[in-house]
């Protein structure tokens, strides 16, 4: 029941965290290198790495949060 749990949460947090949001608060301290179509490529990868890192997280501390509460 925890992992159907954590995997919903996981995909409604990934999908409801703002790319702006993202952008203006972790990428602007993250260069990126190269021209063109590599340089968007880089930036769209650490983009989306950095939102499924924050995604887990905050799905991990509601798991964990649930458990807490429901002793």
């Amino acid at each position: 029941m925890k992992i159907i749990l954590f995997i919903v949460v996981l995909i409604a947090v990934f999908f409801l965290i703002p790319d702006r949001w993202v952008d203006e608060t972790f990428m602007r301290y993250i260069p990126i290198e190269g021209d063109g179509e590599v340089a968007m490529d880089d930036y769209e990868s650490k983009l989306l790495l950095i939102e499924l890192g924050l995604s887990a997280v905050i799905a991990a501390l509601l798991v964990w949060g649930c458990r807490v509460f429901k002793r």
